[in-house]
């Protein structure tokens, strides 16, 4: 009788189907797709990049992404004290990533500074971001349609508005009521100006250190590893651990404002880094591009792929990390 069950255990083991591996899934983050000053460029048309913002909307179709995160200055703006000029230029934005829209798959973007600055620009973005085209109505009470989040399998996804609470700040409370309710191993932010100067532009959350610093601090105690910005007009891959014995774990900050906008030449890491310790790990500069973020269950690899020729583009920079 022992003999016969342990072969009938043996057998069952042999016959039994594997574990099936973990969904395998993407989403893309682009941003920075807005024009030149009007007239400089052909591509430019309405405020946008037309031609680039167009390969990131294919890009997100080729890659069979399910929602693309755009992080900000989807158009020029910035310049325009017309609100009928500002809300043409949003609709061109919008009309260019229509394929998407067409095809049910989101398009969370959060406002840059071009996007935030023109008059009457929340009225004009709340307008054109309406109806079928509407962000995720899930913000705080004073910024809906502008911070908001998605949640999808592993992946906690946050977008974050840098310009209502205050000029380069966050609505901290609100995150962190969101980073306490949606746990997830996966957690993604995206903002348009990065946390710490990456090289360029001075006007970053640097701008008020003590915010930045209680920013960092949740994305970290939540479990993130990786936060997403723009403002930039390069590529920037920075490793940010706390200075001292226990510096923690790493948080990589990933700037990548290419999808259209005149680039930017790189700089030193030269901004006010309070208690944090900066590595720059890669930087790309003079190419469009955007990053790919590829899901494997708590595994998570986040590569950028350069512009190599029209509609083509390559890895040029690569991470990955599981969750614990």
């Amino acid at each position: 009788m022992v003999l016969l069950a342990a072969a009938y255990a043996l057998s069952f083991f042999a016959h039994s189907p594997a574990k099936p591996p973990a969904d395998k899934w993407c989403f893309i983050v682009a941003g920075d797709g807005r024009s030149d000053n009007p007239g400089k460029r052909s591509e430019d048309k309405d405020g946008v990049n037309a031609l680039i913002t167009g390969e990131m909307a294919q890009a997100v179709l080729d890659e069979k992404a399910k929602f693309l995160m755009w992080t900000g200055d989807l158009v020029h703006g910035y310049e325009t004290t017309d609100p009928a000029a500002f809300e043409k230029q949003l609709l061109s934005w919008r009309q260019i990533m229509m394929p998407l829209y067409q095809r049910h798959i989101p398009v969370l973007a959060c406002r840059g500074n071009h996007d935030a600055s023109s008059k009457d620009a929340e009225r004009v973005w709340n307008s054109v971001f309406s109806g079928p085209y509407a962000l995720p109505q899930n913000g705080p009470e004073t910024e809906k349609n502008l911070s908001f989040y998605r949640e999808q399998g592993t992946v906690l996804a946050i977008g974050l508005d840098q310009y209502k609470t205050g000029v380069e700040q966050v609505n901290q409370p609100w995150l962190d009521d969101v980073l306490a309710k949606h746990r997830k191993p996966l957690v993604f932010a995206m903002g348009h100006e990065p946390a710490f100067m990456d090289g360029r532009h001075a006007d970053t959350m640097d701008s008020a250190p003590a915010a930045r610093d209680a920013f960092w601090k949740s994305l970290i105690a939540a479990g993130a590893r990786v936060f997403f910005c723009g403002h930039d007009h390069l590529y920037d891959h920075m490793v940010v651990t706390q200075t001292g014995p226990n510096p923690g774990p790493e948080m990589h900050q990933f700037v990548a404002g290419t999808s259209g906008a005149p680039f930017y030449n790189a700089g030193p890491y030269s901004g006010n880094n309070t208690i944090w310790s900066l590595k720059r790990v890669k930087s790309i500069t003079h190419t469009y591009g955007y990053m790919l973020v590829e899901i494997e269950g708590k595994k998570a690899t986040i590569t950028f792929k350069g512009r190599t020729s029209p509609g083509h583009y390559e890895a040029q920079d690569s991470f990955s990390y599981t969750s614990p």
